[in-house]
């Protein structure tokens, strides 16, 4: 009796193998800089957002209420704390965060391209506090004689000076980490901010239902060679 063992062109294989989506093709690159990357600098990012917002609270909340003697100025945003500073912060890196763990869960377009903007987004706000903060030293608002005798507001401020600029380089590192999948990737950043906010240039394909997209495939796969 002979068996037939059907042939599988290596080439097909290789073929298929080849063929990603889109988003799994991102992945791939996310990835080749690190296996557990995105998910690593997401958790990071969250855990120096949360500590720099716990600070924050401290500047504008707690130490005031636990400081005051009279009673008032039981909330504080003025030159002593660079007004909150800490809490802009904080809220910001723990949201990139968020979406970055998010991204590599979910490995959508849409979640993707979310943790994209957030990282230029927090890289840009997170340039402007350092700035703001080193103006604020620059022109001594935060200078130990600024502050009541024997308080804490001036460590605590010290503190989230600190986790500020450690925010920075944490934004910096996963822009130039992803700067090319940015960029340069399968999904160009620069493309989806023209669909977005040019859409009278530039028309958004129509979704089509079931039925018309399973007749488009069939009569695709069809054509004679």
């Amino acid at each position: 009796m002979i068996q037939y063992s059907p042939h599988i062109d290596e080439d097909e294989e290789e073929i298929e193998g080849v063929e990603l989506t889109r988003t799994e093709l991102v992945f791939q690159q996310m990835h080749a800089r690190g296996r557990h990357w995105p998910r690593a600098i997401g958790v990071v990012e969250i855990i120096t957002g949360i500590i720099l917002t716990v600070l924050g609270v401290f500047e504008v909340f707690i130490l005031p209420l636990i400081e005051s003697k009279d009673g008032d100025e039981l909330i504080i945003f003025n030159k002593g704390n660079c007004y909150g500073v800490g809490l802009l912060a904080g809220a910001t890196m723990v949201i990139t965060g968020s979406t970055g763990v998010r991204a590599t869960l979910s490995k959508r377009d849409t979640t993707v391209l979310r943790f994209f903007n957030l990282t230029i987004l927090s890289l840009i706000v997170y340039a402007g506090l350092t700035l703001f903060l080193i103006v604020a030293y620059a022109n001594g608002w935060t200078a130990p004689d600024q502050y009541q005798p024997g308080s804490y507001m001036g460590e605590v401020h010290v503190f989230v000076t600190i986790f500020t600029v450690m925010g920075l380089l944490f934004a910096l590192t996963g822009f130039v980490q992803y700067f090319d999948v940015i960029c340069c990737g399968a999904i160009p950043l620069w493309v989806q901010w023209i669909r977005c906010f040019c859409g009278c240039f530039y028309r958004r394909p129509e979704r089509l239902s079931l039925e018309a997209s399973l007749r488009e495939e069939f009569s695709s796969n069809n054509n004679p060679i």
